[in-house]
């Protein structure tokens, strides 16, 4: 009964220790470069998204990163599940932790997405700003003004 008990016990161990050892093997890091904000200035919000329901909504993560010397950022998000993603960033040059808008909703902040991706009045569409992480990738995103 005993040497049963542990034999169970193993193996269940054994496949918990399979799974995770697989799902980490699965895991991609992405790495956005984000230009065009001013040196030392302000921070860069970034945001990803995992579907066109979730776009500019409810981001599945979200980092801020004080501009450097150059006026820019670099992000790393590791442990991402290969997939399709969309990316927008913010320029928060006032550090207040939103995108300051004017009438209309027009940005008055710098804003990019994922593949330099431009809206016509308004930001683009999901399908514009995807990108295909299924491994290590990097991008760059450039800062500029909406619309």
């Amino acid at each position: 009964m005993i040497k049963r008990f542990i034999a169970i016990f193993l193996s269940g161990f054994l496949l918990t220790i399979g799974f995770s050892v697989r799902s980490d093997q699965l895991a991609v890091k992405l790495i956005v470069d984000v230009v065009g904000g001013k040196a030392n200035t302000g921070s860069i919000i970034l945001s990803l998204f995992s579907s066109e329901n979730n776009f500019l909504k409810s981001p599945v993560r979200s980092q801020t990163k004080t501009v450097n010397q150059l006026g820019g950022a670099s992000f790393e998000l590791t442990d991402l599940v290969p997939g399709i993603y969309a990316i927008s960033v913010v320029y928060d040059e006032d550090e207040n932790g939103e995108l300051n808008t004017g009438l209309m909703g027009i940005p008055k902040e710098l804003v990019g997405f994922s593949n330099n991706a431009k809206g016509m009045f308004g930001p683009p569409k999901f399908e514009k700003a995807a990108i295909d992480v299924n491994s290590a990738t990097q991008i760059t995103i450039f800062l500029g003004k909406a619309g």
